[in-house]
């Protein structure tokens, strides 16, 4: 955990003071004093419009111009050398844009949340190419946060956005130059799919919103290219090298957690990544702890599809988050003041696999699922509550009643997972 700590630490500091590199273009390429000018001009019609005053007129081109100056100004304004070398002033930059972000949940399903987001999407992927390293991975680091305020737009905007956003935060993770870029970009994945996860599950069947399904393959595999291709390491490594990369991977596997589709296009296999991952099989370099919850929290997000060819089998998934669950409580029972576990949040990632556990049953009707849940949620309750917890009966439940198929795919052979070890 010290080790991510400082990792952490460092990509902040990279991010907000790496100086400024020679590029190709400067933007906005009608110069930032110009676009200063245009926002003062605009200043009284744009502000009164982010209050909420009057009613919105999306046909109105001042209000629109005014809008698309705003989104120029917080997207440029990473580029600029005053902003990147003085200290703390990219930083305040940043709280002043968490704060215009924050103003859009005072007005939400509107035509300005959805204009004033797409147009710093647009403007914001103008900067990646031909910038310096601090300038693009803030960018990608705006489009992270403005991801989140997807569900706060009008229904047109809910259904454009989401597409639009993956596939650019799926380009940067493609293609990206730059280890921060990537991270930023697989944090605003999962920010995508977080804000569609209620679209998609509204009452009214006609006002569903999803991704388009290229779209969601392109994700789905993404990811798990990323997740899946082994990287070795060759002896004497710096380990804040593996760490970092350890990292990254830790982002991609929050991201495809939040997919709800067991299995997308014929790579995009999320519940059998999740699944390898937790249970730390097949994977190089091996997954660390924080990892495996997080791809065993994703195990218990994925939704049984009504029309399955593959007839994805939450049986065996559930097996396999069993399985994870009884090492938890294994490693956080034999931890001690001098291992680097004594440090790890047990009692938030026991809170958020109760929570995770909670939202499944109430989803979907497993049997197999009601009988093992008896049987560890005492155990996590003491362990979010207490300084104790365990699973005693677990680890016999799983040996004595184990599935029926260990496919996790019922249709697709070699899907099962091996026990550690094997």
């Amino acid at each position: 955990m010290v080790a991510i700590i400082r990792l952490h630490k460092l990509l902040g500091f990279l991010v907000l003071t790496i100086p400024m590199l020679a590029w190709a273009q400067p933007l906005p390429p009608t110069g930032f004093d110009e676009l200063l000018k245009e926002r003062t001009k605009y200043s009284d019609i744009y502000n009164k419009a982010l209050r909420g005053e009057g009613e919105f007129d999306a046909k109105n081109k001042e209000l629109v111009a005014a809008i698309d100056a705003n989104a120029r100004y917080y997207s440029y304004r990473v580029t600029r050398p005053e902003f990147q070398m003085e200290p703390g002033k990219m930083d305040s930059a940043f709280r002043e844009f968490e704060s215009v972000l924050k103003q859009l949940k005072n007005k939400p399903n509107t035509p300005f949340n959805s204009i004033f987001i797409s147009k710093l999407l647009e403007h914001t992927s103008l900067i990646f190419p031909n910038t310096s390293i601090n300038a693009r991975i803030n960018a990608v680091r705006m489009q992270s946060m403005a991801a989140a305020e997807i569900g706060y737009c009008d229904f047109n905007g809910q259904k454009a956005l989401p597409d639009q956003f993956m596939e650019s935060l799926v380009a940067v993770v493609q293609k990206g130059q730059d280890d921060g870029m990537k991270l930023y970009a697989l944090k605003g994945i999962r920010e995508t799919y977080k804000a569609l996860r209620p679209l998609a599950t509204v009452k009214k069947s006609s006002n569903r919103i999803f991704l388009n399904p290229a779209t969601e393959t392109k994700v789905a595999e993404t990811l798990a290219n990323l997740i899946e291709t082994p990287t070795v390491y060759p002896a004497g490594t710096a380990p804040e090298i593996v760490e970092g990369y350890r990292v990254l991977r830790r982002e991609a596997i929050k991201a495809l957690a939040q997919s709800r589709t067991p299995l997308v296009g014929k790579k995009g296999k999320t519940a059998l990544i999740l699944a390898k991952i937790a249970a730390g099989v097949d994977v190089k370099p091996e997954p660390r702890l924080d990892e495996k919850v997080e791809a065993a929290i994703g195990l218990l997000n994925l939704r049984p599809e009504l029309e399955d060819p593959n007839e994805y089998n939450l049986d065996a998934a559930v097996f396999q988050f069993g399985s994870f669950l009884v090492d938890f409580f294994q490693r956080y029972n034999s931890r001690n003041d001098s291992d680097a576990e004594k440090l790890f949040p047990w009692k938030f990632y026991a809170a958020r696999i109760t929570d995770a556990l909670e939202e499944v049953r109430r989803d979907v009707k497993n049997p197999y699922l009601e009988e093992l849940l008896p049987k560890v949620v005492g155990g996590l309750n003491d362990m979010e509550k207490t300084e104790k917890g365990a699973v005693p009966q677990l680890a016999g439940f799983l040996q004595s009643k184990p599935p029926m198929s260990m496919l996790i795919y019922k249709k697709i052979p070699g899907t099962e997972v091996k026990a550690p070890g094997s």
